[in-house]
């Protein structure tokens, strides 16, 4: 049934390559002469440290969804793939994936990432015709497996010295897992990139790296950070929808320098966008950065610095001020009809917002669906294509629009936009389509976002709390290959 393929990437990094031989420098001035002495330190080297990534698996599954699969474990260097397949997946089934990463000789920013995953319907049996009505096309972009399979991922460690499976881990740490969290919302989240967390075991006790850094191996064999363990399972009331559904995904891990990198970006994406000139993920006072991963699926992650608009160590105001009426909106125009062809080119504003936030409340309004609460919206603009023209812009609620979903962590801290340009163009029913293809090509002009505003002022003071009414983003992110 299921074709669930894991690939595992390494990544050799170099760092400080040089030799020197001998090095000399003299200087004069002048008739002047200085005191002096010589000493010579000749033969001198620079050699360059390593940076080599291991990741070692455990795979299972309490299901006879394994006979004729694949699950087991190894450790990958970069040489060979692992496969976890799985044939006959059924409601109730269950199991697990652990990974192991083991960077030796230096500390690295390591991340966890996909290139996303593909969903097969693989036709129609009689019961599933009754519950699932996207018909019954074999191809890609039409199944509900990866919906359904519920997830929970965690920080975890050995038990013994020498597992031989993944029952021999125990949780350190579960991340955040948003309730009914599936497998399809943890591939999305990882199209982005997950920045691992820095940590080293102290006395039985895991706790931070100083630098944040994932902690480096001496050797291949020496485990000195926490594994990756993520948890399955399929509820038993899941039912027919999923019957000879499958899916294709891949997990990958990419290990990047420390040293002199304070600001990693994440390796899996196309584009970063933030609210400082200074760019990276952990840019200071970057109010707002988003991550872009451009392709037949976009995902656009936005996230807000905490320090700013969560209260953090800064003690400034929380993020929203107004729970009724904020928003986080990414604006993308496409290549259908050119980029950058009139002065009001969004052909697409896409966002979250809640209920009585303009957009999302106009969408409401216009929903065929029965939308209704905070949740996303497409802001469709169909106006004319010379400069000067006016924008026509439609709302339509994220419910009504098959191929976009948005998605709002727990902490209100982190915004997920995905756009499946496919399944946009060809739902005929929504005046979101009105493309006659998907975009080859798209460019995120600008993200933006607002919550009614507590002071105005462009750098926190006493008075305000450095939060004006709206922020956006420095620059947009060029032309992006779909």
């Amino acid at each position: 049934m299921p074709d669930e393929k894991l690939e595992l990437s390494r990544r050799n990094a170099l760092i400080g390559l040089g030799t020197v031989g001998a090095a000399s420098a003299g200087a004069g001035l002048g008739t002047s002469a200085y005191f002096s002495d010589e000493e010579s330190f000749e033969d001198n080297t620079l050699e360059a440290g390593e940076l080599d990534l291991f990741v070692d698996y455990w795979t299972d599954a309490n299901s006879e969804a394994i006979d004729g699969g694949t699950t087991g474990s190894d450790q990958n260097d970069g040489d060979v793939s692992m496969e976890y397949v799985l044939n006959d997946l059924k409601p109730g089934d269950s199991g697990k994936l652990v990974f192991c990463p083991k960077i030796v000789d230096n500390p690295t920013w390591l991340w966890a990432g996909s290139s996303g995953f593909t969903q097969y319907e693989n036709g129609l049996t009689e019961p599933e015709e009754d519950v699932d009505d996207t018909g019954g096309d074999r191809g890609a972009g039409n199944g509900e497996l990866a919906d359904n399979v519920h997830v929970t991922v965690a920080y975890c460690e050995p038990t013994e010295d020498e597992p031989e499976g993944p029952d021999d881990f125990d949780t350190v740490r579960e991340l955040d897992n948003p309730e009914d969290y599936t497998l399809a919302d943890l591939l999305v989240e990882l199209q982005t990139g997950y920045l691992l967390d820095g940590l080293v075991e102290d006395d039985d006790e895991w706790v931070p790296t100083d630098d944040g850094a994932y902690p480096a191996s001496p050797d291949s064999d020496t485990q000195t950070g926490p594994c990756l363990c993520i948890d399955w399972n399929v509820p038993t009331a899941v039912g027919n929808v999923i019957q000879s559904d499958s899916v294709e995904f891949d997990i990958g891990f990419t290990a990047q320098q420390s040293r002199h990198n304070g600001d990693p970006d994440s390796p899996f994406v196309d584009a970063v966008l933030t609210s400082d000139a200074t760019g990276g993920i952990r840019a200071t006072d970057s109010w707002i950065t988003a991550s872009v991963s451009a392709g037949p699926t976009t995902v656009v992650r936005i996230d807000l610095d905490g320090d700013v608009y969560g209260g953090g160590d800064s003690g400034e105001g929380e993020w929203p001020s107004n729970e009724d009426v904020y928003f986080m909106e990414a604006n993308i125009d496409v290549d259908n009809d050119g980029i950058d062809e009139a002065a009001n080119d969004d052909d697409f504003r896409v966002g979250y917002a809640a209920e009585n936030s303009g957009a999302r409340a106009g969408a409401i309004s216009n929903s065929s669906s029965g939308a209704s609460g905070d949740g996303g919206y497409i802001r469709r603009n169909t106006g004319g294509s010379s400069s000067g023209d006016s924008a026509a812009r439609t709302d339509v609620a994220e419910e009504d629009v098959p191929g976009f979903s948005a998605y709002e962590s727990s902490d209100q801290l982190s915004y997920t936009l995905v756009i499946d340009w496919s399944a946009v163009a060809g739902d005929g029913d929504s005046p979101t389509a009105d493309l006659s293809s998907a975009p080859t090509e798209i460019q995120i002009n600008e993200v933006f976002g607002g919550d009614g505003g507590e002071g105005v002022g462009a750098t926190p003071n006493s008075s305000n709390d450095g939060r004006g009414d709206v922020d956006t983003t420095t620059d947009g992110s060029g032309t992006l290959q779909i």
